[in-house]
């Protein structure tokens, strides 16, 4: 009966130890997957106007007050 419930005992710890793994790296990749979405840069946007139209989208692309 000794034998068999400190089989039963490692069984147990292996099986626990194993759960704990597999719930670490299912963490751990998700780190990852969220850092690699904070490093990635939002794509560039070019704004292209005639000369004379280039001080109205300047004017309307800056979001802040006017300051003098």
């Amino acid at each position: 009966m000794t034998q068999t419930l400190r089989w039963l005992g490692f069984g147990l710890a292996i099986a626990v130890n194993g759960a704990a793994l597999a719930v670490l790296h299912a963490a751990m990749l998700q780190t990852v997957a969220h850092e690699k979405l904070a490093l990635q840069r939002p794509a560039r946007i070019v704004v292209i106007a005639q000369p004379a139209a280039q001080a109205l989208v300047s004017a309307q692309s800056c979001p802040g007050p006017k300051v003098l």
